[in-house]
């Protein structure tokens, strides 16, 4: 039976010599793979994090639907050219594949990524070096492993717990410096001016190391060498 859904593009791979295995996270029906037959001719919309209205065929029997057509629903006009946008779409699109593995419709989640990709395509050049930090702090309330909201600056950010406090614990794993501040910030909605660029570094690292510990699986180190090279280095 044929089916429409709104998707938004995630991840390829080589099926054949012109077909593609392809992921998307889709509006009603979360995450779902599809057969995109003769797809490396028609893979134009297959940007990371594209938008698209999807339509495809899915047999009861089958994890794999048949992809049949891939039709981007607005301009990233900036995203495509511009190489900074690029490559944080690139990362935006690797955590998505960690991150979202249910087949279960979230509109609100759904919703949520549409406003950021758009963000990533309109934002001020000056602050994009902000946006995968920010991305990933508001990206973890969504997923339900946000940090503990705190009721004042504190200096240690408790990475299994997610808390943050001023006392050391011996053992656990913590981290502290201007990184944990930045994050506190974004969290409480605090952040006044463009902080340095080894508090945005820290801030990345760290936010990496929590999704690592609260993301079974989680993986990203393929799309970081570049965007640690031009934005935290």
């Amino acid at each position: 039976m044929k089916q429409n859904d709104t998707a938004i593009f995630l991840h390829r791979i080589p099926y054949s010599e012109s077909s593609l295995i392809t992921t998307f996270y889709t509006l009603h029906s979360g995450t779902q793979k599809f057969l995109f037959q003769g797809g490396k001719k028609k893979s134009a919309a297959l940007f990371p994090a594209s938008i698209c209205e999807i339509t495809f065929y899915r047999r009861p029997d089958s994890e794999l639907g048949k992809l049949t057509e891939a039709q981007p629903l607005n301009s990233l006009r900036n995203i495509q050219v511009d190489p900074v946008r690029s490559t944080i779409t690139f990362f935006i699109a690797a955590i998505l594949k960690n991150c979202l593995k249910t087949d279960q419709s979230d509109p609100q989640l759904f919703h949520f990524l549409e406003e950021k990709i758009s963000v990533l395509n309109t934002c001020d050049l000056n602050l994009l070096p902000l946006y995968p930090i920010e991305f990933l702090v508001s990206f973890a309330m969504q997923m339900g492993i946000e940090p503990q909201v705190p009721s004042k600056i504190s200096r240690y950010f408790h990475l299994e717990e997610g808390e943050f406090s001023d006392v050391d614990q011996k053992g656990e794993l913590v981290a502290e410096g201007p990184g944990v501040e930045l994050i506190q910030m974004l969290l409480t909605n605090e952040l006044k001016h463009l902080p340095e660029r080894s508090a945005r570094s820290e801030a990345f690292e760290t936010m990496l190391s929590y999704y690592k510990l609260h993301i079974p699986g989680f993986n990203v180190d393929q799309s970081l060498e570049i965007l640690r090279e031009i934005l935290y280095k």
